[in-house]
C-alpha cells in the first residue's frame, strides 16, 4: 500500500548539525600549544578525515533547535552515514547506504507526535526505506557538516588579540584521558550558530594525539556538549536486516 507521508520539518538541516572530523599535530613541549596553532592544524587535518562520530547533547535547548541530542557516524567522502535524532515527541534514525539508498525508522511519544509525520501505528519503529526521490537533498547534509566544522573554529579565528590572551587553558582529564583545555569567549562577534547564546565555548583536545575530543558550549545555567570520536575508524554502513524492514511504500 501507499501512504503519504509530510517530510519531517528541517530533516536534513536538523541532523546535519555538524561533522568534524580527527587531526594530528606534532607535539608540543613545553606545556599546552598555542590556541590558534593546535586550531589551524586542526581544522586542516578535519577537512582530510575519512570518517568519524560526533553527537551533541542540548537537554537544555540552549542552542534552539528543537533537538535534545544527535548523533552522526559515517564516512565523510562518500554518502554513507548513520544519524540519530531525539527532538521532541520523536526520535528519528536514518541509514544512508549510497546516493539511491536510505531507511528510516520513527518512534514517537504518542499518537499525536506521529500523526504529524503522516505516521501509523504499523510503521512507527520499523525501518522504511527511503523513495530515491527523497534523497535528492542528501548531498546537503555534507555542505552543513562543512558549514559546521567552519563554525566551531570561526569561534578561535574571530577572536581578537585582546580575547586571545583572556583564553584561559588547563591541563585536565576527561574520560579517563588527559587533555587540554581551552575556554574561549563565544559571544558578541564571535558568537556563530554553533553556539547562539552561549557565553563561553571550552575545547577539549587530547594531550597525547591533539585530537578534539569534546566542545562545551555554556551559560552560567546551561551547556550543550559536542563530542568527537572514531577518528578515520567508522566501518561503512550497511542496510538493516531484511526482517526488520516493513513492507509498505511510502511517499513523502
Amino acid at each position: 500500500m501507499t501512504k503519504t507521508m509530510s517530510r519531517p520539518t528541517r530533516w536534513l538541516s536538523a541532523t546535519g548539525l555538524g561533522v568534524v572530523a580527527a587531526w594530528t599535530l606534532a607535539a608540543c613541549g613545553g606545556g599546552p600549544p598555542e590556541l590558534t596553532e593546535i586550531s589551524e592544524s586542526a581544522q586542516q587535518s578535519m577537512d582530510e578525515a575519512n570518517s568519524l562520530t560526533f553527537t551533541m547533547e542540548d537537554p537544555d535547548n540552549l542552542l534552539g533547535e528543537g533537538l535534545s541530542s544527535m548523533e552522526y557516524s559515517g564516512q565523510s567522502n562518500e554518502t554513507n552515514f548513520r544519524i540519530a535524532v531525539a527532538m521532541e515527541g520523536a526520535n528519528i534514525e536514518v541509514l544512508v547506504i549510497d546516493e539511491s539508498t536510505a531507511y528510516a525508522k520513527y518512534e514517537f511519544e504518542d499518537e499525536e507526535a506521529g500523526s504529524l509525520f503522516g505516521m501509523g501505528e504499523d510503521a512507527a519503529g520499523q525501518w522504511i526505506e527511503t523513495p530515491e526521490s527523497d534523497l535528492m537533498g542528501v548531498d546537503e547534509v555534507t555542505a552543513q557538516f562543512d558549514e559546521m566544522s567552519n563554525g566551531v573554529f570561526s569561534l578561535i579565528d574571530n577572536l581578537s588579540e585582546e580575547e586571545l590572551e583572556a583564553v584561559e587553558v588547563e591541563e585536565t582529564e576527561l574520560d579517563g584521558q588527559q587533555v587540554y583545555k581551552y575556554d574561549v569567549p563565544a559571544t558578541g562577534q564571535v558568537e556563530t550558530e554553533v553556539a547562539p547564546g552561549a557565553d563561553t565555548a571550552s575545547f577539549y583536545f587530547s594531550q597525547e594525539s591533539n585530537e578534539l575530543l569534546q566542545l562545551d558550549a555554556s551559560t552560567e545555567d546551561a551547556t550543550a556538549v559536542f563530542t568527537f570520536s572514531d577518528y578515520d575508524s567508522v566501518e561503512p554502513i550497511e542496510a538493516p536486516p531484511e526482517e526488520e524492514i516493513a513492507d509498505i511504500d511510502w511517499e513523502f
